[in-house]
């Protein structure tokens, strides 16, 4: 006969009565062991949360990078970091290259364009460039701005640039592996919810040195927040820095966490991300992933699109292999509901 863990087992069974569950809670849900009956039935109601609630449909949401110079931040997980020497040639992509990369993304059936930048890139200089991408994208396709700290009053040109989202993020360890203090990050999560524009948030970037209390916490930190689309992403270690010699997470390890998360956050999301893309995890509760060209933190080469990055395509057949059909058209995600 089979048997369970009885207390993992009513956990599970809060977590599919659609109740919510305590960080305590949680934090025994992480500690699974990766290769027991629990772990497996773990990712099973995480998928069949996500199935209720998103039905088989997956997005795919697309980024691109925009300039590759050294940060003064000098996070301790980013090859962009200053302080680590890891950029040879800096980069910055002209208005009209941005323009061309997104339309190009939309044309392939990505669900919503992301616009990343390096956490000091000029604020102005980047409206220049969303602006440009607005005019070359369908009306309802949505924008997502993935940029360093701002205010009140930059959330609000944000706005009228054509933005309906902000990935924004309490990382892991913030102010301790970055030069930034958490407070500015919550600070702009608010101003940009203030402003009326939609949260995308993760737990990232998960390491092995990150205790279960950790993760934990970021989940319940994008629950609070009031994230449209949560998310779990890996670190993928860079050869310089004071995190060198720590090795990525197992794929088994990430779907766990995503797994966990789907849980904890219930199903106020409109999505759950997971970073970089994998059957595992979309196994395991996540429904979204990422398209990647341009310049990426994660990578050490100009195009990460050539490296690390998948294209709309290969994201679409990836969600096809986990049994989602890929959305076509604009993202289901964000809508700026703050401002209705």
């Amino acid at each position: 006969m089979v048997r369970m863990d009885p207390k993992i087992e009513s956990i599970l069974d809060k977590a599919l009565a659609g109740e919510e569950i305590s960080r305590t809670e949680a934090v025994e849900l992480l500690k699974v062991d990766e290769n027991s009956l629990e772990m497996y039935v773990l990712m099973s109601v995480a998928n069949t949360l996500s199935r209720r609630k998103f039905g088989n449909s997956g997005e795919v949401f697309a980024q691109v990078g925009i300039n590759l110079w050294p940060c003064p931040k000098s996070c301790a997980f980013c090859s962009f970091a200053g302080k680590w020497n890891m950029i040879k040639a800096p980069l910055e992509f002209s208005v009209e290259e941005v323009a061309n990369r997104a339309k190009a993304f939309a044309d392939a059936g990505a669900n919503a364009i992301f616009l990343m930048t390096s956490a000091d890139y000029p604020f102005d200089r980047f409206l220049e460039i969303a602006r440009a991408v607005r005019a070359v994208l369908a009306p309802d396709i949505p924008m997502v701005a993935n940029i360093g700290d701002f205010g009140r009053e930059q959330a609000e040109k944000l706005v009228e640039a054509g933005f309906q989202g902000v990935y924004h993020v309490l990382r892991l360890r913030e102010g301790k592996d970055t030069e930034i203090d958490p407070q500015e990050r919550i600070k702009t999560i608010e101003a940009a919810r203030d402003a009326g524009l939609d949260l995308s948030f993760c737990v990232e970037p998960i390491g092995p040195e990150h205790s279960l209390e950790e993760l934990v916490d970021r989940m319940f930190k994008g629950k609070e927040f009031g994230a449209v689309n949560h998310a779990c992403m890996w670190r993928v270690p860079v050869s310089a820095g004071p995190l060198a010699g720590y090795e990525k997470i197992t794929e088994v390890k990430l779907a766990k966490v995503v797994a966990v998360t789907r849980i904890v956050v219930g199903d106020a999301i409109k999505a759950m991300g997971v970073h970089e893309p994998g059957v595992l995890a979309l196994r395991a509760g996540a429904n979204q992933i990422y398209a990647e060209t341009g310049p990426n933190p994660r990578d050490t080469i100009e195009d990460t699109s050539k490296g690390r990055g998948f294209s709309v395509e290969a994201c679409q057949n990836l969600l096809r292999e986990a049994g989602y059909t890929p959305l076509e058209g604009p993202s289901k995600v964000f809508l700026g509901r703050w401002r209705k």
